[in-house]
């Protein structure tokens, strides 16, 4: 059958309450958060939304700076090429070919997305104003013929459900962190187009039948931005129009079933429905969404993903029953990275807003290491990583094969989502989520409050955060303690602190806060097999805390499967050593470069 990629290039159970917080701390709707937000669910806590967050340098900051200029320098012309040429406009400029060889539509949402976004978070004047010209650009074609984008299927435009979405993600982007006033009118007519065309076939979703992702293009991750445009706006018609598109035979899978069979469906846009339903919940308080959100996360940890947090080989979900271990022995095309990113980023974003539970930074922080970090950097001509490779027999990291894929849309939109996953805020509460060089500024009780965070982590296993109030003020910090981690601690001006460290939990210092206090947070660290499945116990990665290594050598045969510690050992920084070998023969994922080969799982044979 197709596959999504072929199909894109055609288009171009019990309580939800959180466990460890009182319901009184839960930010409700008549609370700074929710009249913010204008949310009609219960909030934790929610994110700096890409205000008050600066990378420090590091490897993140290095990947923000160079991604950045790469999509700065990609041709305005370029860009609108094929919508200025299907109106008769003046189109100057080169095809951009590969998947946006008709034109940009299947990504351009998501470029004008990833630039405003880069400039609320760092006050990029340029990326804000780049981003405009290109929307007004589209709005111009779109106004001369009603058409927001070209369909390759024959059935024609009614067919375009993945760019619709897409550039109603950057319209209201555009909107929400900008003071332009064109955006909410291209918004309403795009709703009114879709309202009036986009085909409401909503074929439901047969297991092995990928004709439910085919046909209508992914119709199932529509109601997102509408809700989050009607949250901007007000108007109900977003509202309405997005209630067309909820998917609730598949989300009912999870409220239902434990283990439901979701094999052989498209992967990435699977979990990306997800993030309809947190705001199916979000715009209506039905709990019904948040345990959709809660067991499908659950799911996906406990069948769909691997050591990295990548899921989705060959882009399809696999079989509960050791797919996923199989799937190592012929899918080289393991883990589709971008735009898998993205949809962790998101889904984690939303279960840590919505039930205020420091676990679900986990996978967001594994994604972050293990999957875009740990990508090659944009090529020449819209050339994009596309594909992890975990195969069994050794992968290489290398581009796709055609310019401008899906992926290449998500990646901007990873690489500026480091500024709003590393902290976010709660009512008197700042929220440690990852572990970056960075500083974060707001401010509570009308109290200026700036905290910095310096690490080398994961080079080290602590990270110090120096706070600095204008005036001393009391409120929370709240530090998540990984699921990966045993003896964590914390540490006040130097005195260790009596604080409960569980892992899966917010580390809690609550206290009167003077400027220069430092917080020194102690994160253990310790290598370990992570078996790909429960079907394959001895089919492993190495991890050491978040970071997966690979491997070098062709053969491993170890002196004891149950203990990592007698086949590798430790050396400075983040170099790890094989026994009896001079050389390094580990290294973490993230370093690794294109064109070198290495091992991520393997089969451990005891001697």
């Amino acid at each position: 059958m197709s596959t999504r990629r072929d199909f894109v290039k055609m288009v171009a159970g019990a309580s939800l309450a959180p466990s460890g917080l009182r319901m009184a701390e839960a930010l409700t709707t008549t609370s700074s958060a929710a009249a913010a937000t204008g949310l009609v669910a219960k909030t934790y806590l929610e994110p700096f939304d890409y205000q008050g967050v600066r990378l420090l340098d590091s490897v993140f900051k290095s990947q923000y700076d160079r991604t950045r200029d790469y999509y700065f320098g990609v041709s305005n012309d370029d860009i609108l090429k094929g919508f200025r040429d299907r109106v008769g406009l003046p189109a100057p400029g080169q095809v951009l070919g590969g998947w946006a060889q008709v034109d940009s539509s299947g990504i351009f949402g998501q470029l004008i997305s990833g630039m405003v976004r880069m400039y609320k978070a760092t006050g990029d004047t340029e990326m804000r104003d780049k981003a405009v010209f290109l929307m007004n650009g589209w709005g111009e074609t779109f106004k001369k013929d009603g058409i927001p984008g070209t369909s390759r299927r024959k059935t024609g435009v009614e067919h375009t459900h993945y760019a619709f979405e897409k550039t109603m993600c950057g319209l209201v982007d555009v909107a929400k962190y900008t003071d332009n006033k064109d955006a909410v009118p291209l918004m309403d007519k795009l709703v009114d187009w879709g309202s009036t065309t986009l085909v409401r076939t909503r074929i439901p979703s047969k297991v092995g039948d990928r004709s439910s992702y085919r046909l209508g293009s992914e119709w199932y991750t529509l109601s997102e931005n509408l809700y989050r445009g009607y949250l901007l706006t007000g108007n109900p018609k977003y509202k309405t129009f997005g209630d067309v598109w909820r998917y609730d035979s598949y989300w009912d899978l999870f409220v239902n079933e434990t283990d439901p069979d979701t094999h052989d469906l498209h992967a990435y846009s699977h979990l990306n429905t997800f993030s309809s339903a947190a705001m199916s919940y979000g715009v209506t308080g039905d709990e019904k969404y948040l345990k959709t959100l809660v067991r499908a996360h659950d799911y996906f940890q406990r069948t769909q993903c691997y050591a990295t947090g990548g899921y989705g080989p060959g882009e399809n979900l696999v079989t509960v029953g050791g797919g996923l271990g199989q799937s190592l022995e012929k899918e080289s095309d393991t883990f589709e990275t971008p735009c898998g990113a993205w949809s962790i980023f998101k889904m984690s974003k939303y279960l840590l807003q919505f039930t205020g539970e420091a676990k679900y930074g986990d996978w967001m922080e594994k994604a972050a290491y293990n999957g875009i970090l740990a990508t090659l950097p944009m090529g020449n001509s819209g050339r994009t990583f596309y594909y992890s490779d975990y195969l069994l027999t050794g992968g290489r990291k290398s581009y796709y094969e055609a310019a401008w894929p899906c992926c290449s849309g998500t990646y901007i939109q990873d690489v500026v989502d480091y500024h709003d996953n590393i902290y976010f805020k709660g009512d008197r509460t700042l929220y440690v989520n990852l572990f970056i060089p960075s500083q974060v500024s707001w401010k509570v009780e009308d109290k200026a409050v700036e905290v910095e965070q310096s690490t080398s982590f994961p080079e080290s296993d602590t990270t110090t955060l120096t706070v600095k109030p204008e005036k001393p003020v009391k409120f929370s910090l709240k530090v998540r303690v990984p699921g990966w981690t045993e003896g964590a601690s914390v540490s006040v001006n130097g005195t260790k602190q009596n604080v409960e460290c569980r892992p899966g939990t917010w580390a809690v210092v609550d206290r009167t806060w003077n400027s220069g206090d430092r917080v020194e947070v102690h994160l253990p660290m310790k290598l370990a097999f992570v078996p790909v499945d429960r079907q394959h116990p001895h089919r492993v990665a190495a991890v050491y805390g978040p970071i997966v290594l690979v491997r070098d050598q062709e053969t491993v045969v170890v002196p004891d499967v149950n203990d990592v510690s007698k086949w590798i050992s430790k050396g400075n920084g983040l170099a790890f050593h094989a026994a009896n070998r001079v050389t390094a023969g580990f290294v973490p994922f993230y370093q690794v470069r294109g064109r070198t080969g290495y091992r991520m799982y393997f089969d451990l044979e005891s001697v």
